[in-house]
Parts: C-alpha cells; structure tokens; sequence
C-alpha cells in the first residue's frame, strides 16, 4: 500500500513539475507579445488582441484562478476606481460588432490586466487608446448582446442571442437610403421619409415597457445591402420584419392613385407574413384614415422572398399623388404611421398596448 502512495505521489510530482515548466516557458511568449502589442497601440488603429486572448486563456486555464469565471464568457481586469457605470457599451448589429469605452488604461492594459476567457464566435477582438481611453471592438459571427458584469475589480462579459435577453424580438427596415434615394418628387425623396417614420417608430418602442429588442438596419443616411437588411431579420430570428416604403406610379408621373398596402411573403405556408402584414394594414388605416390598397404579394422582393420571419413591407402612401405627398412629408402623418406600424407589430405579438398609451 504505502508502495502505490509513493507512486502515486511521484506521478503528481512529475505532472506539477511540468505544469510549472510549462507555464515558465509560456510566460516569456505572453511577456513578448504583449510588449509587442504595446508597441503596436499607437501605430495602428484597432490592434487584433483576439491572438493574446487565446495564449492567456490556453495557459491561465491551467490554474485556479481560470476556474472564477468559468461562468462567464470573457474577463477584464478594470484599473482601481473604475467602476460598470464608468463603461460605456454601444453595438452595431449590422456589423456584428459590440465596442466598450474603459478610462484610465494605457497601452500596457493587457500585460497589466490579462484578458481570460473563451474566445468561441469571437471573430476579431481590437483594441486601441487614445489619452488613457481604451476601447474595445468586439467581431462576433452572429448578432449578440451583451451582458456586463463588475466583480472585485473585473468585468465580465457574456454574449447572449436576443432571444435569450428579450421575450419578443423585432427587426426594423427603412427602405432605401444613400445613393438609393427610392420614390422622389424633386427634393423629396422616399429615403428621408422612411427614415422619419422609422425614427418616430424607434421613439415608441423606446418608451414601451415590455421586454422587446427592435433591432434597426438604419438609422441614418446609409444603404445597407438587402442580404444585410434580410440577414439581420434572419439572424435574430425577428419575430416580426417589417420594412418601411413610400410607393410611387410606374412611371413616376403625378396622378389621383393614392392609398396603403403592405406586402406578405405568400410562400410562407404558416400564414405568419400575412397575418403580420395584416395587423399592419389595419392599424395603419386607423391611423392614417387612407384608403386600403390591400395585402399584396411581394414574393418577387428580395428581402420578402429570402426572409425566413414574418415578414411585411408597408407601402405608406403614393409620393406621385399631391394629396399624399402634401401630407407624408409632415411629422403629424409620419408619427400617425409609426404608430400604425407599431400597434400591428404588438398585434402580432400578443401585446395589447405599451406604457405610453
């Protein structure tokens, strides 16, 4: 007996002591690469971090401090005083990309405070500083939100899909944007108004109090593609995708057509796009007393044929007709449509009202 507790006792000896050759050979590699990283800060722009996140987590996991955060995703150590409500934290979800703001760091950051952490659907990690700023630029492969944590001087992050942050989640599209400026009538074009509308809608979800994430493919003058715009609805898994559009004659001619219509997917067999499309169509003639131009197929649209959601595009009225045109290009109808749109997207939610109402 007392043989095999020897044994057994110089079997953990040789593995401890190669445990500590391993990690003296290690700590040059992570010394060298983060005074190489230190260099580099400063030079360029957004140094990639992502290689010194995998190094320190390869070799911290081998010891009990590894163990802490097990929990979480990633760990940061924070300088003294430095508190959550010192970090700010935007994301764009149409890059992918979650950015944090932490004062008080230099150049030295992740030799000073070792970064640990799992680094999977992580695709970049950059880091730059500017007058003792840092900020972090995280690359995931899909749309993620972030929950930040503080604990004895680190921050915790974990990367969470919408739907395991929000009990609803909505995927917002105003149409155009750009050099694509849509329907136009002169100087004005259907870009800046979907963009209005779209903009009074977000100040609605913004004060409704129900657990909903409304995620936005614009919300300024850009133009994203339409795989972007439909990748982001699919991405999230929207309950609900609904695109903003004024409508226009097929020659662009001034004439008396007027009206709504919202346009469904007729391929989605579940019937969720035009139930979707529906509840909007109604609420938007309440609200805009136009006259129904109906639900209409909108199969031949990229962002409605390729959506794997329900899916509605709103055709708000015609820029072509004078008595339309007079009226979209006012906040009063412009909020009376975001109101429109989003009393059908709680609709279809099962929502009967927000806080505000």
């Amino acid at each position: 007996m007392e043989q095999k507790v020897v044994s057994r006792l110089s079997i953990l000896a040789i593995g401890m002591m190669g445990l500590c050759i391993a990690i003296l050979l290690t700590f040059p590699r992570l010394h060298e690469a983060s005074l190489a990283l230190q260099e580099r800060i400063g030079e360029d722009q957004g140094v990639s971090v992502l290689s010194l996140l995998k190094d320190n987590s390869q070799l911290l996991s081998l010891s009990d401090d590894y163990a802490r955060i097990k929990e979480h995703q990633l760990r940061l150590g924070l300088p003294g005083g430095v508190g959550l409500e010192d970090i700010s934290m935007t994301g764009d979800p149409m890059a992918h990309e979650i950015s944090f703001t932490i004062p008080g760091i230099g150049n030295t950051y992740f030799y000073d405070y070792p970064m640990i952490g799992n680094s999977d659907g992580i695709e970049d990690l950059r880091f730059d500083v500017d007058d003792h700023v840092g900020r972090i630029d995280i690359l995931t492969d899909h749309v993620r939100e972030c929950v930040m944590t503080v604990e004895d001087n680190y921050l915790y992050l974990d990367f969470k899909k919408p739907s395991e942050v929000y009990d609803y989640v909505v995927a917002i599209d105003a149409g155009h944007g750009g050099k694509a400026p849509g329907a136009n009538q002169g100087e004005i074009l259907e870009k800046n108004i979907n963009l209005a509308i779209v903009e009074k809608l977000k100040t609605l979800f913004d004060k409704d109090d129900h657990n909903i994430g409304v995620y936005y493919t614009r919300l300024d003058d850009g133009n994203p593609s339409f795989e972007s715009r439909v990748g982001l609805a699919n991405d999230i898994k929207a309950d609900a995708f609904v695109s903003v559009h004024i409508n226009s004659t097929d020659s662009g001619r001034m004439s008396g057509i007027h009206g709504t219509s919202v346009l469904y997917l007729v391929a989605d067999k579940s019937g969720e796009s035009m139930e979707l499309a529906g509840f909007c169509l109604d609420n938007l003639l309440a609200e805009l007393g136009s006259e129904s131009k109906g639900l209409v197929a909108g199969d031949e649209f990229y962002i409605i044929r390729t959506s794997k959601v329900p899916v509605a595009l709103c055709e708000i009225g015609f820029i072509t007709n004078p008595q339309e045109q007079a009226l979209m290009i006012t906040d009063d109808y412009q909020q009376k449509a975001a109101k429109g749109i989003y009393k059908g997207i709680l609709q279809k939610l099962g929502i009967k009202e927000g806080k505000h109402e």
